[in-house]
């Protein structure tokens, strides 16, 4: 049964400048989290992080659809983006568990423009996450996603096969002990694959840029803008998605030095987002004077790699969720 901790599962995730601005409040001190939980699904590991720094690292195993990000019930696929422990189970089928928040707002919203989810799961999902209520089960993102033991590799058989979960982070039991020993409820999971190209990294991390009074994402004319803003190794990074059934997908990536946002250190632009730069793209900006646009690509790629591998993205969106309504006090 889910907890009450489900109040910290639902991260809108808007970034701390863009909401402010939007939204005119005002900025508060970031809320550090002292354990984080990185996953990452290209490398198979889990790193627990305590007050910045990495203390343990895990090998790991995920759905039976072990590169894909979940889109839907039933799919096979782990999430990705960022998530909460939402409670501990001491004993469960494959040892111990912890439960993370899937769904949030952002799987939603992803869900709600794709056909995932209808407009009144879409709103079931989102009144429960505003009072702090139960997740519903009964839609079309599914639930019950967690970190449990079974093992990284698992018996089926005369064979041993990894990536055997519906969905969920399969650990072996050794180490899923120090894992849920470290982990109490409320602390940040963060789940990505940098396998993939910058936008398909980052977008499971975006939110909605426009939201309507009734809280559903505004798309006009069919195509929804999603966005975040975090630090990085090149600067203050802005990053935008474009995208829709008949438009396709955008990306662009605004990198600052510093909050003022004056003149930016590069502006790319990737018109089909497929991580490479056509003749139809563009980059410019002093970070990409005198080099390759794929070489300054790739230092883009690297830097939100290492944003997320760290634990950064966290701290760099917590403001906007507590405005948000959707961090509270931490247990």
């Amino acid at each position: 049964m889910l907890s009450k901790f489900l109040l910290l599962s639902q991260s809108l995730i808007f970034g701390i400048l863009i909401f402010s601005r939007v939204h005119g409040l005002a900025a508060e001190p970031p809320f550090t989290a002292g354990n984080i939980v990185v996953i990452d699904k290209a490398t198979k590991s889990l790193a627990l992080f305590k007050n910045g720094r990495q203390v343990a690292q895990f090998p790991a195993a995920f759905g039976i659809d072990p590169d894909s990000d979940k889109y839907k019930i039933r799919d096979g696929a782990t999430p990705e983006g960022l998530y909460f422990i939402t409670y501990k189970k001491q004993e469960s089928r494959f040892h111990r568990f912890l439960g993370i928040s899937y769904p949030n707002l952002a799987n939603a919203a992803r869900g709600l423009a794709y056909g995932a989810i209808s407009l009144k799961e879409y709103k079931r999902i989102s009144r429960a996450s505003t009072k702090s209520g139960r997740i519903p089960c009964d839609t079309g993102l599914g639930c019950g996603i967690g970190i449990h033991g079974g093992g990284v590799f698992r018996s089926f058989g005369k064979t041993m096969e990894t990536d055997w979960t519906e969905g969920c982070i399969a650990l072996d039991n050794q180490d899923m002990e120090r894992v849920f020993d470290f982990c109490k409820p409320g602390d940040p999971v963060i789940i990505f694959n940098s396998r993939r190209h910058p936008c398909g990294i980052i977008r499971p991390f975006t939110s909605p840029k426009d939201i309507g009074e009734n809280g559903v994402p505004v798309c006009s004319g069919g195509v929804c803008t999603y966005q975040i803003e975090i630090p990085t190794l090149l600067g203050k990074m802005m990053l935008a998605i474009d995208e829709g059934k008949d438009y396709g997908r955008s990306f662009s990536v605004t990198v600052y030095e510093d909050e003022a946002r004056t003149t930016p250190l590069l502006v790319l632009l990737d018109r089909n987002a497929d991580g490479h730069l056509s003749l139809l793209d563009s980059v410019s900006g002093p970070l990409a004077e005198g080099k390759l646009s794929e070489a300054v690509y790739a230092r883009v790629r690297e830097a939100l790699i290492n944003a997320l591998s760290r634990g950064d993205i966290f701290a760099s969106q917590t403001v906007a969720m507590r405005s948000h309504g959707e961090i509270r006090k931490r247990p």
